[in-house]
């Protein structure tokens, strides 16, 4: 017997709902499976919390945590600290995360509050900066309308032209210590804690210069006198009395003006605390500014050079030699081990760690033409070399330097090839690691360099044979593999 239309529309809806149901028992199992098998079921709520916390702050990473299970979308979307991360938020989940967030303080990072989301979110921090820790914009009318009091902002940064108004902050941030912007105002009192500071315009004898732990005056940067006007040209003396200034300073970012007057000062500044310096220099005459200061104890030292325009003269050794006698007379702690040679541009001393394979970089001279590595090393005897790492950067493969050093057991090649001659003459007598790195084996030369490299390990056997060969991203097919293993144990890591 036929069913009529409304009887087969209502069968259709009966299956539909057992359907639906069987969906519903089955999503239940599952969450009670998960509640109950999980391995992270016994961890306290807090602790998983904490665990969220250490996410990135990218939102797709939170869509992804969200999603595992009931127990944990209930952890997150409850913890009103995990919402309070404004960095760079896409404009449609303003509203909703800043209700999550609830009283939490807000982390927000956004160069340009534009856009209806945007312009509703800043009004309302204009009228609570008081759940603000971290701010970050750009928007010169926004700093303007920040007039009531923050007591929870640590952390500003400004990359806008427009001055602080008068009445900023209602002059109260009692925490705020870090400050990155493009100028700032002789006095003010809500900057009586600062500690940090990045700065393009300031005046060097501001009393809450008096405080701070680490300064950053980038290039272009400007000095100030007390009425706030720019001082045309400051020498060295300049600069050393500022930094004298700053008894409590421990990290010291400069680039030192051009033109600068030599130091005519009879006893050099002391810094008890400073441990980590970087310069800049335009002129090499400049590093004269080392032969005026001193350090406890030097932790990291790194200087920057401009490059020659053509037709002037290369950097030589004896340009940085202020630079080398003062960390000879500074540095204190020995490990000096690990060189790093950037083509003909860069050169690093780091600090090995022994067995661990952990190495910081404590040494380094950037953005200069090398032309004498082996000069420069004779200034530095503290730095006894056990690993040389060669990274080539672009143009024509140059010699590897150092070729007598009689210290070096360890050779990093990366992002070069046709280094390995045939010549009688054996380079690097202690040699016993040649580690390969980031170098297309495998292209139209790759077996004559297969072959070359092959000829160089085999004839170091009967003066300084190489135990170990490891190569990184190198693209070699087992079988030329196997062909290398015929002269040297090899090791292949991705």
């Amino acid at each position: 017997m036929a069913l009529t239309r409304t009887q087969s529309q209502e069968l259709e809806d009966l299956y539909d709902a057992k359907i639906k149901a069987h969906f519903a028992e089955i999503r239940v199992l599952r969450e009670q499976r998960n509640a109950d098998c999980s391995k992270t079921r016994k961890i306290p709520t807090e602790l998983l919390a904490t665990i969220f916390g250490a996410l990135d702050c990218d939102y797709k990473h939170w869509i992804v945590a969200t999603h595992v299970c009931r127990t944990w979308r209930n952890t997150a979307l409850n913890d009103p600290t995990l919402w309070a991360d404004f960095t760079f938020l896409p404009r449609r989940w303003i509203p909703e995360v800043l209700a999550r967030s609830k009283t939490a303080l807000l982390r927000v990072r956004h160069r340009d509050p534009q856009g209806a989301e945007l312009t509703s979110f800043f009004d309302y921090i204009v009228e609570h900066p008081e759940r603000i820790k971290i701010l970050e914009i750009e928007r010169g009318a926004f700093v303007n309308r920040l007039t009531k009091p923050a007591p929870y902002l640590e952390y500003l940064s400004v990359d806008t032209e427009v001055p602080f108004p008068p009445d900023f902050l209602g002059g109260l941030a009692p925490r705020l210590k870090t400050i990155r912007c493009r100028d700032l105002p002789p006095e003010a009192s809500w900057l009586s804690n600062l500690t940090r500071l990045d700065c393009k315009q300031v005046c060097l004898e501001a009393a809450y210069m008096s405080k701070l732990t680490s300064l950053k005056l980038g290039w272009g940067w400007a000095p100030l006198d007390a009425t706030g006007r720019a001082i045309e040209c400051m020498g060295i003396d300049g600069l050393l009395s500022a930094l004298e200034n700053i008894p409590s300073l421990q990290h010291l970012e400069l680039c030192c003006p051009d033109g600068a007057a030599p130091s005519s000062r009879p006893a050099p500044v002391h810094l008890p605390h400073l441990r980590d310096i970087t310069l800049h220099f335009a002129e090499p005459e400049m590093a004269d500014i080392f032969n005026h200061l001193s350090v406890d104890n030097i932790a990291k030292l790194t200087t920057y050079w401009r490059p020659p325009y053509r037709g002037e003269a290369l950097l030589s050794p004896a340009m940085i030699e202020p630079a080398c006698r003062f960390f000879e007379r500074c540095y204190h702690d020995g490990n000096l081990q690990y060189l790093r040679l950037h083509g003909n541009w860069s050169i690093e001393m780091h600090r090995f760690m022994g067995s661990t394979r952990v190495h910081t970089p404590v040494l380094l001279f950037k953005s200069l033409q090398i032309t004498d590595v082996a000069g420069m090393m004779k200034l530095i005897p503290r730095c006894v070399p056990r690993i040389f790492s060669r990274r080539r950067d672009y143009g024509p493969e140059p010699p590897l330097p150092l070729t007598d050093c009689d210290s070096i057991e360890e050779l990093h090649i990366e992002s070069g090839y046709d280094i390995f001659t045939t010549d009688a003459v054996t380079p690097y007598p202690s040699l016993r690691q040649l580690q390969i790195c980031d170098m297309n084996l495998a292209l139209k030369k790759g077996f004559e360099r297969i072959t070359q490299l092959k000829h160089w390990i085999a004839q170091r056997s009967s003066t300084s044979k190489i135990e170990l060969l490891v190569l990184r991203k190198c693209n070699l097919s087992d079988e030329v593999i196997q062909s290398l293993q015929e002269v040297v144990l090899v090791s292949v890591e991705p």
